[in-house]
């Protein structure tokens, strides 16, 4: 009898793990995007720093800032999108929180500016 039982247990469990499905996340913003600025200190002098965040499908990401080829920052995030405005947290770290636009394959702050361009 605790053999069928078993064998129940065992086909119920296969029948509802089968059956559930994994949410699907398509939405746009998934990639990699990034931003450079070049910063000029003196007429021969020259910094460039680069940003670049990885959206992935679990509402998570990386963050990697690199100045001058070397790399300075390197972070998780996650992000939520709420009204077309997405909402980029770095938890324990001191990096602000971010709003941004998806405007075709530019992210926008709120406020116009780029923030960033997709791959």
């Amino acid at each position: 009898m605790k053999k069928l039982y078993t064998i129940v247990a065992f086909c119920f469990i296969i029948l509802f793990t089968n059956c559930s499905k994994p949410i699907i996340n398509n939405d746009p913003v998934i990639g990699v995007w990034t931003n450079v600025l070049i910063n000029t200190t003196s007429e021969n002098a020259k910094s460039q720093t680069e940003f670049e965040w990885i959206f992935n499908d679990a509402f998570l990401g990386r963050y990697h800032e690199y100045t001058n080829n070397n790399l300075v920052v390197k972070t998780d995030f996650s992000w939520k999108k709420e009204n077309d405005i997405y909402t980029i947290t770095y938890p324990g770290t001191d990096i602000p929180e971010e709003q941004v636009i998806l405007i075709v394959t530019t992210l926008q702050k709120t406020n116009g500016t780029i923030f960033a361009t997709k791959e």
